[in-house]
């Protein structure tokens, strides 16, 4: 002990109190070093004036003089209570109250507030809680999986019936009288493919005056819109390049070739291999990207395009996929969905323009799937057979109902045996239910990689339901084009 320290030393039940009087900082070094000697963990340390210390020990250190090897501490002596009742009730538990110690250093009263906490009851950290019951019966379905258990349980016939049965003959009300105007003919590729006024584009500022284009708004959401158009005429590609300016659109997907199966579905509306910039009446269309496949995606081809018409230029991404056939669904469930992820990339909450023949069967189907896809996404349920109703009131006609309308027209008037007239109808029917078939099945795909829909039994087997019947109608064509 350093010269000139005085100490007290008081009992207090189990704990032995020290207050030791230093007079310079020599000393204070001494009395840091003791705790090491003495008991590690000091039960309290208190700085009553300078140079003086009141610190608590266990009482089997006698002197903070002394180094004593300390015997482990007792918590409790006797059994102590459980604050936890047999039952799992908690016991009602007495709270620590504030204590006061009153010491004599030199003459002076010292009272010392011990503040202790509340004892928090064993019950509330260590009742065991049961675990909850995970099992698929207690589960939760989500909208995407009560929708999945709808389509499985339809399954391929049913959604086939349901296509015949509410679909084949829906259409829509509402004028249609640009569509009949005498002078908008030649501007339609198809004469029965019609257009209703409530939701056409009107075009406003060309250099004959003339507003009509067969193009169509659909509407998914405020800032989510589709334009649904026909291939381009010849006569028609300039109001066309004018509506993407007009529209402001970023993106413009085309789901067809120029000629397919000797026909053409598209007329020429940007610079081909060679030419870099070239005009289309009135407006200028310059390639600012040359056309480039895109890396690990089969048939589909992204060219960056700037369109100047009036003093204004503007940039959009054109986007071609060439793996849909007509009157059938995508090659590749996987490229279809990478498209569409591509679309979502550069559409910038502006009207997208989606273009195929007629505008209606590709076209249609892609945007039967991007509607459907929204309104699951916020789970709202969805009947795919209203879904499309709500689709044709926009665009009419969408998801085509027959194979070739045009034969159907003058069937009746060759001289040919009825049965054969009624076995084409219905073989008709079924064929381009194909396109229905497919929304359901893309929207699955974009479920399962948005982690949306678990990959159970039932959507195996109906993804394999899908691709068996698509396989056999592919053969089946394959065989009837080299007849």
């Amino acid at each position: 002990m350093p010269a000139g320290t005085k100490t007290r030393a008081k009992v207090l039940g189990r704990f032995t109190l020290f207050i030791i009087y230093m007079p310079n900082r020599e000393c204070q070094d001494f009395w840091d070093f003791l705790p090491l000697c003495t008991c590690r963990f000091p039960i309290k340390n208190f700085s009553v004036f300078p140079w003086a210390s009141l610190r608590a020990y266990p009482s089997a250190v006698d002197s903070p003089s002394t180094c004593i090897k300390l015997q482990r501490r007792v918590h409790t002596r006797g059994r102590a209570e459980c604050s936890v009742a047999a039952d799992g009730a908690r016991r009602a538990t007495a709270k620590r109250v504030n204590t006061h110690i009153k010491m004599t250093v030199d003459g002076r009263i010292i009272n010392v507030k011990k503040i202790t906490e509340t004892r928090t009851p064993i019950g509330t950290k260590f009742i065991r809680k049961p675990a909850e019951d995970k099992s698929s019966a207690s589960h939760k379905a989500s909208v995407p999986e009560l929708w999945m258990d709808d389509v499985a349980t339809l399954g391929i016939r049913g959604i086939r019936k349901e296509f015949v049965n509410e679909l084949k003959s829906y259409v829509p009300n509402g004028p249609q009288t640009a569509w009949e105007c005498e002078k908008n003919y030649d501007k339609n590729r198809f004469e029965d493919i019609r257009l209703l006024d409530n939701t056409r584009v009107v075009l406003r500022n060309t250099p004959d005056d003339e507003d009509y284009i067969h193009a169509s708004y659909v509407k998914i959401d405020e800032d989510f819109v589709f334009i649904c158009a026909q291939g381009p005429l010849k006569n028609t590609a300039q109001h066309f390049l004018i509506m993407v300016v007009q529209e402001g659109s970023k993106v413009v997907l085309q789901l067809c070739q120029a000629m397919e199966d000797g026909k053409e579905q598209c007329a020429e509306y940007m610079p081909q291999e060679g030419n870099d910039c070239k005009d289309y009446g009135a407006v200028r269309v310059r390639v600012l990207e040359k056309p480039k496949h895109v890396v690990s995606l089969k048939k589909v081809v992204r060219t960056k395009l700037q369109i100047t018409y009036a003093g204004v230029s503007h940039e959009t991404e054109h986007i071609l996929y060439s793996g849909w056939p007509d009157h059938s669904v995508p090659e590749s469930i996987s490229v279809c969905k990478e498209v569409r992820s591509l679309v979502h990339k550069y559409a910038e909450k502006k009207p997208t323009v989606v273009h195929c023949g007629a505008g209606i069967g590709r076209t249609g189907a892609y945007v039967a799937v991007e509607m459907a896809l929204y309104r699951l996404e916020r789970k709202e349920m969805v009947v795919m057979s209203e879904l499309i109703k709500d689709l044709r009131e926009q665009r009419m006609g969408a998801i085509q109902n027959d194979q070739v309308n045009q034969l159907f027209r003058l069937l009746p008037l060759l001289p040919v045996q009825e049965h054969l007239v009624n076995y084409c109808r219905k073989t008709s029917n079924f064929l381009f239910s194909l396109q229905y078939l497919f929304v359901f099945r893309m929207v699955i795909e974009v479920l399962l990689s948005e982690d949306l829909l678990v990959k159970n039994q039932r959507v195996i087997d109906f993804i394999k339901e899908y691709d068996d019947l698509i396989k056999r109608k592919r053969l089946e064509r394959a065989k009837k084009s080299r007849n």
